[in-house]
């Protein structure tokens, strides 16, 4: 059997001093077959990067100014202009050994394997090793990550900024939706979980393809700073997941418990405006998820 190519995309917004470090990890990489896509979607490129790229033309391909802000974005823009047959999706502000990628790439010999989550490590909290990985509750529509476990397990969904996939399975299921970019982008990589899972392929994590996150807290997509915004982002992206994935009796506790967090960070802003912005993303978020998944056209020619 040939060996798969792997193509890592790292996805980047303002993070220019992790990103340097988190590219110098992927090219130390003991494995032949792949490639690094860098979607910059920076204000400004840090010289540092820019020579790291000028000096690895046959690894890396670097992406930017391409009239989008987003994750899922980010996400559709790598897969569809990916050489390799696995995409290897990765924060960029991580740390990692050389062998993220074998690990990754030793999963899909299993051909029933469409979906893959790495172990994750955080730089700032020791997260509990034994907690039960990537568990949904369909009752409160929460995906519970425990991706510290030691252990390989069958899972319902994968780490954001730890995962692999097959590009013909991006293909089949149009990507991941545009419409989840919304606030912090939460729930994206959860609802293209469910999907792929719907198609009867077997989601795997592999804690040997581990990473450290070392939690940047600046740049990315990170709005908790303002609270009515985040829990709009939040309630419109749980909401799209209830409404396309949940059986009817899960939705009413779902919902349900969704206002509950809203009155939650209400009495921490002590302001009903978080309130508000729950209940206007529950509305929109409901609508999105009856449609189908939006994902554009971002292929170039290099």
């Amino acid at each position: 059997m040939n060996e798969l190519g792997v193509s890592v995309v790292i996805p980047t917004l303002n993070r220019d001093e992790f990103l340097y470090d988190s590219i110098n990890d992927m090219l130390k990489q003991d494995f032949d077959k792949y490639e690094i896509l860098v979607v910059d979607q920076s204000d400004n490129i840090n010289e540092k990067v820019e020579e790291l790229v000028k000096s690895n033309p046959d690894k890396i391909r670097y992406f930017r100014n391409l009239g989008f802000k987003g994750l899922p974005q980010a996400r559709n823009f790598g897969w569809q202009n990916a050489k390799y047959e696995i995409i290897l999706y990765i924060d960029d502000d991580i740390r990692s050994n050389e062998l993220l990628i074998k690990q990754h790439a030793s999963c899909y010999v299993d051909l029933e394997v469409g979906l893959v989550g790495g172990g994750i490590d955080e730089q700032h909290r020791v997260l509990d090793a034994k907690e039960p990985s990537g568990i949904f509750n369909p009752w409160t529509c929460t995906p519970h990550r425990g991706f510290a476990s030691k252990n390989n397990q069958i899972v319902s969904h994968v780490p954001g900024g730890n995962f692999s996939v097959r590009k013909e399975i991006m293909e089949k299921v149009n990507g991941v939706d545009e419409v989840l970019n919304v606030g912090a982008a939460l729930y994206e990589e959860t609802d293209l979980s469910l999907r792929i899972k719907k198609l009867g392929y077997k989601i795997l994590f592999k804690a040997d393809a581990r990473l450290l996150h070392l939690a940047a807290d600046t740049g990315g997509c990170r709005v908790i700073s303002d609270i009515p915004r985040y829990m709009r982002g939040l309630a419109h992206n749980r909401s799209l997941v209830i409404s396309r994935h949940l059986k009817w009796y899960h939705k009413i506790t779902a919902f349900f418990r969704l206002m509950l967090l809203g009155v939650s960070y209400s009495r921490v802003d002590r302001s009903l405006n978080p309130l508000f912005a729950t209940f206007n993303g529950i509305k929109a978020g409901r609508k999105a998820g009856l449609n189908p998944v939006v994902c554009c056209n971002y292929r170039v020619q290099e």
